[in-house]
């Protein structure tokens, strides 16, 4: 999945004072934290909707198709169908996307990279989103980083000027 990138002002100073190990281990830190609240944010399902509710053979009908739609996804299996006889099939594809997210460091520890690893995740969640995942409330990693870029800032920011000052 692509990154998206929050700026800090003053990683620029604060490299002159990132001879101090506490400084730097603040800023490694601080940037983490950043990371991990925004995987925390994105790593959410949405409330569940139509398409993950179980049905009868042939209870539920498209409304633009107006076909018996005998099928629906289940979190944490993958799709199932109803059929005619009452009975239930399915195939457990799920990688259960909320699990598979990421956090990567690079060797400085001053620029942290969050990723999902699932197979679809770039299709529910990335750059490639299908729109009926938009349609069911799926956030991509880019519209979370935007959301919660001022929070990250914040107490990012806050941890670099107190390096600076220091």
């Amino acid at each position: 999945m692509p990154s998206s990138s929050v700026t800090i002002k003053g990683l620029d100073k604060l490299q002159d004072k990132l001879t101090s190990v506490a400084a730097l281990r603040g800023a490694k830190n601080a940037l983490k934290a950043g990371a991990l609240h925004i995987k925390g944010k994105v790593a959410v399902y949405p409330e569940l909707t139509d398409a993950n509710r179980p049905r009868s053979f042939k209870s539920f009908f498209g409304l633009k198709t107006h076909r018996a739609i005998n099928t629906w996804y289940q979190r944490g299996y993958g799709p199932k169908w109803a059929r005619k006889d009452g009975s239930v099939g399915g195939r457990k594809t799920s990688e259960t996307l909320g699990r598979r997210w990421t956090i990567a460091s690079e060797a400085s520890g001053l620029r942290q990279v969050i990723g999902n690893n699932a197979s679809y995740g770039i299709d529910v969640q990335g750059e490639k989103q299908a729109h009926f995942h938009a349609a069911r409330g799926w956030k991509t990693t880019e519209q979370v980083a935007e959301q919660e870029e001022a929070t990250v800032v914040a107490f990012v920011q806050a941890e670099v000027d107190k390096a600076i000052n220091a």
